[in-house]
């Protein structure tokens, strides 16, 4: 017989909120400048890869720090000789949040986005939705949006198409509930779909693409959960790209 507990498998979530310095963004500058908009996407994108390596040594006994490589598509894998190569990796951040998943369940997606009420999100939904869900929209507002959108964007990341499946206009999430997890096909293949409300006016969402269709009832359950940062202080600022700090800075 085997051992229930080589069954288990790894998926995990973690967030952060992420320090950002203003002063230095914004100092000599009117407005949110094109610079500025460059810097903080590339400081989201070190912050969410420092919680990523957080998450992995927590999760997959793997030590930090651990460089992503990318693969053709410009997605995040972890390399071979990290180990564990079967771990799936996905990153996404938006506002002052960030957020890391790692699975060896298969490919996997994460979106997290900020609500954003000057949205023109009845255009938005009207441009990229299937007809069922504009009417969530409708219905729901910002919030369904924002579900919405995060759980279509998650399954593109997990499938590796990008923004052609964002905007197809096909119904994907019209009964999508507001918060937990679920299991369904999607073009006859197994998916785990996950989401929920952040504290600070967020949206997150997980897709990862199962094996079989029973396969998830293997894995515990789990939550977006926040990861706060647990680094001596006297190493935060350490890297002023923000690869190995919590607090990120521009100097």
């Amino acid at each position: 017989m085997v051992d229930e507990r080589c069954r288990r498998k790894v998926l995990e979530i973690a967030y952060r909120k992420v320090n950002w310095n203003p002063r230095s963004l914004a100092e000599g500058r009117v407005g949110f400048s094109r610079w500025e908009r460059k810097q903080r996407r590339k400081l989201q994108r070190a912050a969410a890869e420092s919680l990523f390596g957080d998450l992995l040594e927590r999760t997959a006994a793997i030590p930090s720090p651990v460089r992503l490589a990318r693969n053709h598509e410009g997605r995040p894998v972890l390399p071979v000789e990290a180990g564990r190569s079967t771990i799936k990796v996905s990153l996404s951040h938006s506002g002052s949040l960030v957020m890391a998943g790692v699975t060896d369940l298969g490919e996997i997606g994460i979106d997290v986005e900020r609500l954003a009420t000057k949205r023109p999100i009845d255009e938005m939904a009207g441009y990229a939705f299937g007809p069922r869900e504009q009417c969530a929209v409708r219905t729901g507002g910002s919030r369904a949006f924002y579900r919405i959108w995060t759980l279509r964007e998650a399954l593109a990341k997990a499938k590796g198409v990008g923004i052609e499946l964002i905007t197809d206009g096909r119904d994907y999430f019209p009964d999508a509930p507001s918060s937990g997890s679920w299991r369904t096909l999607v073009d006859g293949s197994s998916w785990l779909f996950s989401t929920a409300e952040l504290a600070g006016g967020y949206s997150a969402s997980l897709a990862v693409a199962l094996p079989s269709h029973d396969v998830a009832a293997r894995v515990a359950d789990f939550t977006f959960r926040e990861l706060p940062c647990e680094r001596p202080a006297s190493t935060l600022k350490r890297d002023a790209r923000g690869a190995a700090t919590c607090n990120v800075v521009i100097r």
